[in-house]
């Protein structure tokens, strides 16, 4: 190995090892309330070391927000890759199952993605790293959109804009895991996280006109 390959190697594990401080930091204090001061304590670096590997906090949340939809796009492929394209509406429900896991199993990363989508950050980061996490976001999306695509064609579920109808159901998802994040609303709709979550699915499937297994 050469000299330029080991600080390369070096320079790649110091930046990972300042985006497993951010996101611990991030967890914990949520992005808004979390510093660059307090992710160089938490990696033990120097403040201005953090500016040698990211411009600003909006560039660590892009960088882990990358992360976490490569986590997540691998989870819901796998999904979709278990389920024949003859069963459209298991495919669906499995790629549900996989987001619900994807919450529950990495809250953090689930958070991220949720600070960056609602959040004014986009205009912090470069628009090369926009465009790279606008299209991670669609290959989740594209999922969703090929099953009731095939849904479609095979005349399970009704005629309509395959990805419009994915915007619709990736909607009343979050919104279901959302709403039961609030103590005071969960207690207002009498269920669990689970239960609104395939409730709000079995709406959606039946909207599409294939409700049954």
């Amino acid at each position: 190995m050469t000299t330029a390959d080991r600080r390369e190697q070096e320079r790649s594990r110091r930046k990972q090892e300042i985006l497993q401080a951010a996101r611990a930091v991030f967890a914990e204090h949520g992005f808004g309330r979390a510093t660059v001061d307090a992710v160089a304590q938490r990696a033990e670096v120097g403040k201005g070391t953090i500016y040698l590997y990211f411009e600003n906090k909006e560039a660590i949340l892009a960088e882990l927000t990358l992360q976490a939809l490569a986590d997540l796009t691998g989870q819901l492929q796998a999904a979709s890759d278990g389920c024949s394209v003859l069963h459209p509406d298991r495919r669906l429900r499995a790629l549900a199952d996989a987001y619900l896991a994807f919450s529950q199993k990495a809250p953090d990363y689930y958070r991220l993605l949720n600070a960056y989508n609602h959040g004014g950050f986009q205009q912090g980061i470069s628009a090369d790293m926009r465009e790279q996490i606008v299209r991670e976001s669609n290959r989740t999306l594209d999922l969703v959109t090929q099953a009731i695509t095939d849904g479609i064609a095979l005349g399970l579920f009704a005629p309509g804009d395959p990805r419009q109808l994915a915007g619709v159901l990736w909607a009343g998802l979050n919104g279901a895991l959302a709403l039961v994040s609030h103590p005071i609303r969960r207690t207002l709709v009498a269920t669990d996280e689970p239960g609104l979550y395939h409730a709000t699915l079995e709406v959606c499937l039946r909207g599409l006109g294939k409700g049954q297994a």
